[in-house]
């Protein structure tokens, strides 16, 4: 399992599109980064997210990471942009 630790923030983001909403086939040389996803985990000192949350990030902060066969976002909790409530 990963864990956040400190004011951090890991995300499993949402896949990447591989065509537009007209159908354009998206390259890899330009990928649609995804710009939201569901939190997996939070350090002790998060005070405003919890697992479960459905985000909205700057994909421009992104820190990849790669944790068995799964790619994650690590964020401080000060780059979450919005919480999407449903």
């Amino acid at each position: 399992m990963i864990k956040a630790v400190g004011a951090r923030v890991i995300i499993n983001p949402d896949k990447a599109k591989e065509t537009t909403e007209s159908g354009i086939i998206l390259t890899e040389i330009l990928p649609d980064i995804p710009d939201r996803g569901m939190v997996v985990s939070v350090g002790e000192k998060v005070e405003e997210l919890n697992v479960g949350d459905y985000v909205i990030f700057d994909p421009m902060g992104i820190t990849p990471v790669t944790y068995e066969e799964e790619e994650y976002f690590l964020f401080y909790e000060t780059q979450i942009i919005a919480k999407i409530e449903k």
